[in-house]
């Protein structure tokens, strides 16, 4: 196991709510010094030198769109109570609309070396139908100001299934695909019944599960012909620009996680912070710190084996054998199956999910997993 852990920190406050959004956010700026307060002080009360912190992600929410100083005292606070002396990456989540110079400036004194773009479409008729803020000119101005300031590891992600004709999906994958990027993500879009977004999509663009997956296909080719390599289902990187911190989650990693909805996975301990940002500011931190679950061998096993076959590398089984003192296909009793079904595939000791059935992995691990 990785000796090395992330950090996560989640900053909920958006300027709008997406319309199809379900993650823990909030437009209520006048939360930000209590948050922050409450913030600082769940770091304060996880401190530990003792671990060599590798990677840092702030994510939301939009934390690009906060006051500087929250994000000086952030760093400043992480920096008392964490040793990060080996951090080799540092991420922040940005909307187009809210990067400025004096956020740039802030975040390179701050030593944030990748940058990660909300764009979702290159369409601003869609964007619009969404409740996204921005325009795709706003995005390309950022890219450039970004650029301007030296950030040159900069990642934009796109949704899959959005309410537009296919035509314009193509569309952005084609433009993102030329732009000075070294990461793009490429998610589907998650309908949830009561947001803005469901009927929208249900009414007008309801895509079945095969011109979903052709779309994603579409994504994989093209990217790929543009240098950027699929290294997990939905991110795609430029030669030596994987997302490290993202890595560490898929490879079972530890990582400290701080914030409203934050998940970290300290020691064998699994915790997840309180969804609700008012609740979260009202649970004291010591409940912060007792909540949480001890994952057994067999619950850790089943986690590797479900976050690493998400990877183009897939799983290997001598590690596996090596972490768990199980064998493999004991262990999984339906993956002989699954091998000759065509499912997954074994070439010496790693075991991965072809790429011609990535886009269908959670099937797959639905059968594969023990749970």
């Amino acid at each position: 196991m990785n000796s090395n852990y992330g950090i996560y920190i989640h900053i909920p406050f958006c300027k709008a709510r997406c319309g199809y959004c379900a993650f823990s956010s909030c437009c209520d700026y006048a939360l930000q010094q209590t948050y922050f307060d409450k913030l600082f002080a769940e770091i304060v009360s996880r401190s530990n030198r003792d671990v060599k912190i590798s990677t840092i992600y702030l994510g939301g929410g939009t934390p690009s769109s906060v006051e500087s100083h929250y994000i000086d005292k952030l760093f400043s606070t992480l920096s008392q109570h964490f040793n990060l002396a080996n951090v080799s990456e540092i991420s922040v989540e940005c909307n187009p609309e809210s990067v400025t110079d004096e956020l740039l400036v802030c975040l390179k004194r701050n030593n944030v070396n990748r940058l990660s773009f909300g764009l979702q479409s290159c369409s601003d008729e869609t964007l619009s139908k969404i409740g996204r803020i921005h325009r795709y000119a706003d995005f390309v101005n950022a890219l450039n100001l970004a650029q301007k300031y030296g950030f040159i590891n900069v990642n934009a992600d796109l949704i899959i299934g959005l309410p537009e004709p296919l035509n314009c999906f193509k569309q952005s994958v084609d433009t993102v695909a030329q732009l000075p990027l070294t990461h793009i993500s490429v998610y589907a879009l998650e309908l949830h019944e009561n947001s803005p977004v469901y009927n929208l999509c249900k009414t007008h663009y309801n895509y079945d599960d095969d011109t979903l997956a052709d779309m994603y296909d579409y994504a994989v080719s093209t990217l790929q012909r543009n240098g950027f390599n699929r290294y997990e289902i939905s991110n795609f990187a430029k030669q030596g620009c994987e997302c490290k911190h993202n890595l560490n989650y898929w490879n079972e990693g530890r990582y400290f996680a701080f914030g409203a909805a934050a998940s970290g996975f300290v020691g064998n301990c699994r915790y997840t912070n309180p969804f609700d940002i008012k609740d979260y500011i009202s649970t004291p931190t010591g409940a912060l710190l007792k909540s949480g679950d001890e994952l057994t061998l067999d619950e850790q096993a089943n986690e590797y084996v479900m976050l690493r076959l998400r990877l183009d590398s897939g799983a290997d089984i001598d590690e596996f054998k090596r972490r768990f003192n199980a064998d493999f296909f004991d262990f999984f009793p339906n993956a002989e199956r699954l091998v000759k079904q065509g499912y997954i595939v074994v070439n010496g000791s790693g075991v991965r999910v072809p790429s011609d059935k990535l886009y269908v992995v959670n099937a797959i691990l639905t059968e594969l997993l023990t749970f």
